[in-house]
């Protein structure tokens, strides 16, 4: 049988592929034009052109699977690390996610975490069941998301730091205008009036205890489920009047 040894096709993302090592019609070893190596290849799959090249970013333009351990799915279902770094990555490149949520502009995902398995690795230590992933609380109005930026925590940590700034008007955050009188509010599992003043600041003042208080008692709730140092931030947050 004639060797199938320096054959070359094309992949159906393009890629030009050369078989290095015949094995057997089940195992082959491929290289690619970047010279990314893949074992344990079916012969048939490298006719069909089904073969992935692990670097080819194949989500948002950005994002790729890369060469290791960690899969898309299992049974059948998607993995939940591959759904969080998925979402994560339409969070940011999204040109329709953008659009839609503004706010996301300017944020980015580091480059180390474009490649699937260095995400899924991370994910795979840091994950909490339930938990979400957040960007902003270890580093505060963060632009990127990182291994030093982000943690997983409970929907409840998140709704702490929820700005609804269509909703805000004109003055400080959780301060509202009626007559001539300032009342200022907190949300907390349903919205808590905290009382009336004359002044903004003296509004924003009652609003900044009541809410750096709440903050607090949330933390503790979650302390030995969160990392120490979200914790940390929670436990020492100060809000701002501009915030």
């Amino acid at each position: 049988m004639r060797s199938k040894v320096g054959e070359k096709y094309i992949t159906n993302e393009g890629y030009k592929i050369e078989i290095i090592e015949y094995f057997s019609f089940a195992n082959c070893t491929i290289r690619f034009e970047d010279d990314t190596k893949l074992n344990n290849v079916r012969f048939d799959h490298i006719k069909n052109g089904s073969i992935r090249n692990p670097f080819h970013k194949s989500v948002i333009g950005v994002g790729y699977l890369g060469e290791g351990t960690y899969k898309t799915k299992e049974k059948g279902k998607m993995t939940s690390a591959y759904n969080t770094w998925c979402k994560m990555l339409e969070r940011c490149y999204s040109e329709k996610f953008r659009i839609k949520y503004p706010t996301y502009k300017d944020v980015t995902v580091c480059e180390k975490w474009h490649n699937f398995q260095n995400f899924a690795k991370w994910f795979e230590e840091n994950y909490v069941e339930g938990f979400h992933l957040d960007k902003d609380i270890l580093c505060k109005n963060c632009k990127i998301y990182s291994p030093e930026t982000c943690c997983f925590v409970p929907q409840e940590i998140n709704n702490l730091f929820t700005v609804r700034s269509n909703y805000r008007g004109d003055y400080p955050i959780g301060i509202l205008k009626r007559g001539s009188m300032f009342h200022c509010r907190i949300n907390k599992t349903e919205r808590i009036f905290i009382g009336s003043f004359h002044t903004v600041e003296e509004a924003f003042q009652a609003y900044k205890k009541a809410k750096e208080s709440y903050i607090k008692e949330i933390a503790n709730k979650y302390k030995l489920k969160i990392i120490e140092a979200c914790y940390k931030v929670l436990i020492n947050y100060k809000i701002k009047i501009n915030d």
